[in-house]
C-alpha cells in the first residue's frame, strides 16, 4: 500500500530528527547552551549566564553573592530545514520517504549550528594561539598547558582540520591511555577516534575550520562559546486570543535529552497536493570567556 499522509505522522519523524542533532554532531554537546522551549523572535536578545568559581573566605566572613557573567546572545539566525514531497513521489513507492529524511534533516540542522559556532574562532574573539605547522601529541600537551595556565579547567575539547587529525592519528602517543585502559584491544587508527588524549575529553575532525590567519584548529572548554536556541512564535497567536487558522499542523517539539526545541511544521499545498515537512528554529551564538579558547595556527600571524 502506498504511503498516505495520515499514516506517516511526520511530526514524530521530525521529533526523531531533532533528537539526532546532538548525536550526529557531538561538537554541540561541549559548548555552553541556552535552550528554551518558549517561542522567540528573530534578533531578540537573550541573556546567558556563565558560572564563575566562588571565592573562598574566612570562616567568620559572610558568604559573597553568587557571581555569574552575563553574556547577551542575539537570536540572529532564523532557519528551517525539511523537504517537499510530491503526491506522485509518495504514491509511487512503499518506502516511507519522510522517515528517510529524519537523519539528513538532523545533519543539516547540526551542521548549520556547528559552522556558526566555528565562525567565532577568530583572532578578534580569541587572541591566544599556539603555532605549530605539523601538530602531534606534544601540540595537544601545549594547548592544554596554555588553557590551564590561564585558570581554565573542566572538560576540554579540540576541533582540528582533517590534515591535523591525520597527523594526530598517526602519532603513536595519541590515545595510548584510551587504548590501554579504557578500551583494551582497540586501535585509535582503526577506530578513527581520538578520545581521552592529553587531557582532552574529545578531539573532533572538522573539515570546515575557518580559513583565517593560518588557523588549523581550536581548543577550549564549554565556556568559550555560547549557543542559544528557541522555537519561533506560533503564527496562529499573532492576532491575539483565538488565533487564526493555520494551513497545516504547527507544533512545538522538544528533545527531552538535550532540551533542544523547534517548531515541527507539516502542510499540503492545495494546488499541487505536495506535502512539505520541516523543522524551524531561531538561534544565535556568542563568544563566551575569551580565555577559555586557544587557536591552533600553522604559522605566526
Amino acid at each position: 500500500m502506498s504511503n498516505q499522509l495520515g499514516t506517516l505522522n511526520s511530526a514524530l519523524i521530525l521529533q526523531e530528527a531533532l533528537s539526532l542533532v546532538y548525536t550526529i554532531r557531538p561538537e554541540l554537546r561541549v559548548i555552553t547552551k541556552d535552550l528554551d522551549p518558549m517561542g522567540a523572535l528573530q534578533n531578540q536578545t537573550v541573556i546567558t549566564r556563565l558560572k564563575t568559581i566562588p571565592t573562598v573566605v574566612n570562616g567568620t566572613d559572610p558568604i559573597p553573592d553568587v557571581s555569574t557573567t552575563d553574556v547577551p546572545v542575539t537570536l540572529s539566525y532564523d532557519r528551517k530545514v525539511g523537504a517537499t514531497f510530491t503526491a506522485a513521489q509518495l504514491n509511487s513507492t512503499n518506502r516511507n520517504l519522510i522517515r528517510e529524511m529524519a537523519e539528513p534533516i538532523a545533519r543539516a540542522m547540526a551542521n548549520e549550528m556547528v559552522d556558526s559556532v566555528a565562525a567565532l574562532w577568530t583572532t578578534s574573539n580569541f587572541v591566544n594561539e599556539t603555532v605549530e605547522p605539523t601538530p602531534d601529541y606534544s601540540t595537544l600537551v601545549s594547548l592544554r598547558k596554555e588553557l590551564v595556565s590561564r585558570g581554565i579547567h573542566g572538560d576540554r575539547f579540540a576541533a582540528v582540520s582533517p590534515g591535523v587529525y591525520q597527523l594526530l592519528l598517526e602519532d603513536p602517543r595519541c590515545n595510548r591511555f584510551y587504548k590501554a585502559f579504557l578500551a583494551p584491544g582497540t586501535d585509535p587508527i582503526e577506530q578513527g577516534e581520538l578520545l581521552q588524549t592529553a587531557g582532552f575529553a574529545r578531539i573532533f575532525e572538522y573539515p570546515n575550520i575557518p580559513l583565517n590567519n593560518h588557523m588549523i584548529g581550536f581548543a577550549g572548554t564549554s565556556e568559550s562559546v555560547i549557543l542559544a536556541s528557541r522555537p519561533p512564535l506560533d503564527p496562529r497567536e499573532a492576532f491575539g486570543a483565538g488565533g487564526v487558522p493555520f494551513p497545516g499542523n504547527f507544533e512545538i517539539i522538544s528533545d527531552p535529552v538535550t532540551g533542544m526545541s523547534a517548531a515541527a511544521v507539516e502542510w499540503i499545498d492545495p494546488s499541487t497536493l505536495a506535502i512539505q515537512v520541516y523543522l524551524k528554529w531561531i538561534y544565535g551564538v556568542a563568544k563566551g570567556n575569551p580565555a577559555a579558547g586557544q587557536r591552533l595556527v600553522s604559522a605566526a600571524n
